[in-house]
């Protein structure tokens, strides 16, 4: 079994059976993640079986920035002087039951 990452392609993975039991995260990838995709709010990557194009896990990235002031100051002053600091956000994780 080979397992890989892709960003979504929704006319060829299949989502329909995804099923991680919590229902935020189980619509969210077969309603809507494709239109976050489309519009550029998120990323959207899934995992897949080389010979199989079901869903078996997902994750999405996201544009994000934290503020200067929110931070430990030991740990801010190391870095640029910026108000605010560009992020990555890890916005949703699910893996399916199966």
């Amino acid at each position: 079994m080979v397992l890989t990452i892709e960003l979504l392609d929704s006319s060829r993975h299949h989502r329909e059976l995804f099923c991680c039991g919590q229902d935020s995260l189980d619509n969210y990838i077969r309603k809507q993640a494709s239109q976050d995709l489309k519009k550029k709010v998120a990323i959207v990557f899934v995992l897949v079986e080389s010979s199989n194009t079901d869903v078996i896990a997902y994750y999405t990235l996201s544009a994000y920035t934290i503020e200067l002031a929110d931070l430990n100051e030991s740990f801010a002053k190391k870095l640029p002087r910026y108000p605010l600091l560009p992020a990555t956000l890890l916005g949703r994780l699910a893996v399916d039951r199966t």
